[in-house]
C-alpha cells in the first residue's frame, strides 16, 4: 500500500477519512487502490476523468511505468491527445467494433477523426508526440 500511495503522490493522505478527500483525491485513492493489489494487468475506464490537468498526465505516466516493469495496461480514454502521447498502443473502436490498431502516430489520422469520431480536427505531430486539436463536427 506504501508503494501505490507513493506512486499516487498520497502519502499525505494516508490518515485521512474518505469523506474529507475531493472528487479527484478519492479517484486517485481508488487507482492506489488498484495499484495495491499488484496485479499483472490493470484494467481503467476513464481513470483521468474529473482529474486536474496536471494529475491526469501523472497518472498516465504512473500507467506508463507499469508498463515498463512489465505489466498490462488497458485504458479506456476520451482524450485522444492524452492517449496518444501516454498509450504505446491504441485500439480504436466504432459501433463496438476495431477500426483501428497500432502505434499512436500511425492510428490518428484525419480521416479517422471524421470518420469515427466526426469531427474535423488537426493532427500536429511534435517531438513530444502528437497535439489533436478538433476544430468542429462533421454533421
Amino acid at each position: 500500500m506504501d508503494e501505490a500511495l507513493a506512486r499516487m503522490g498520497l502519502e499525505s493522505f494516508r490518515h485521512r477519512k474518505a469523506t474529507e478527500l475531493s472528487g479527484g483525491e478519492q479517484a486517485r485513492a481508488l487507482i492506489a487502490r488498484a495499484l495495491a493489489q499488484e496485479a499483472p494487468l490493470l484494467m481503467a475506464d476513464e481513470p483521468i476523468a474529473g482529474l486536474d490537468p496536471a494529475a491526469q498526465i501523472a497518472t498516465l505516466r504512473v500507467f506508463e511505468g507499469l508498463a515498463r516493469e512489465g505489466h498490462a495496461v488497458l485504458v479506456s480514454l476520451h482524450d485522444l491527445t492524452l492517449a496518444a502521447r501516454h498509450c504505446s498502443r491504441l485500439l480504436v473502436l466504432d459501433g463496438g467494433r476495431l477500426v483501428a490498431d497500432g502505434p499512436p502516430m500511425e492510428v490518428l489520422t484525419e480521416r479517422l477523426l471524421a470518420d469515427v469520431f466526426h469531427l474535423r480536427g488537426h493532427i500536429l505531430r511534435t517531438p513530444d508526440g502528437p497535439l489533436l486539436q478538433p476544430l468542429d463536427v462533421i454533421p
